[in-house]
This record gives structure tokens, sequence and C-alpha cells, in this order.
């Protein structure tokens, strides 16, 4: 893996440890410490190749029946999996900073469930 992606993924753990901090989120909540223990693994691999990580950092049941499940991606942040209803097919969404922050704190509006809920429109051909 060229050095150019390997710190690319240090400076996205920074920043989302950064927004973390900034919305309050504690320093010693499960999700902070995941991704503060993938940031001290990455630093002691310098220079060892090593996959993409993809961390699951909250699996909430709260949109009864379905269930909301944040992840964040070493190369890309935020990301999220809401599911309408038990084996329903999964709505992937690139989740902005506020959008996480909501979710770690267990602020979800009906409005905010609808959105990732809601598949984005094909664009294709």
């Amino acid at each position: 893996m060229g050095c150019g992606v390997y710190w690319s993924q240090i400076n996205e753990l920074e920043r989302a440890l950064g927004t973390m901090r900034k919305f309050g989120i504690s320093e010693l909540s499960g999700p902070y410490q995941e991704l503060f223990k993938l940031r001290g693994k990455l630093m002691a691999q310098v220079g060892i190749k090593f996959p993409r990580t993809v961390t699951q950092l909250l699996k909430l049941l709260a949109l009864s029946p379905g269930t909301l499940t944040l992840w964040h991606d070493v190369e890309s942040g935020w990301m999220t999996e809401a599911r309408a209803a038990p084996g329903a097919p999964p709505v992937y969404k690139k989740a902005s900073d506020e959008v996480a922050m909501a979710i770690l704190k267990g602020e979800i509006t009906h409005e905010l469930e609808q959105q990732l809920l809601t598949p984005d429109e094909y664009l294709g051909e």
C-alpha cells in the first residue's frame, strides 16, 4: 500500500476522532475507543501492507422493527446501513459528521430515520 493511502487513512481517523470530541462524544465511549485503537494499530504498522478497515461502531434496534448500523471506513469516513425490517435489503449511505454524531448521541429524529431508510434514486442508464 502506498504512503499516500496509508496517511489518508490516518488523517481520516484523526478527523473522525476530532469530530467526535467536538460533538461531545466521550473519549471513554466504545465507538471512540474503537477508532482510537484502530489509529494506534495503523500507526504501529508503518511500512507494512494492511487491508482497508471498516469498523462497525453502533447497531441500533430503534427503527422498529428495523435496524440502523453506523460504520466508519478508514478511507471514506462514516457510513450507515438501515434496514426497514429484519431480512429487508440494506440501504447504505455515506453520512456527514453531523448525522454520525446524531446517531452516536442517540438523537435520531423521525425525519433522519426516514432519510436513512430511503434508497437513493438510481441515476444510471
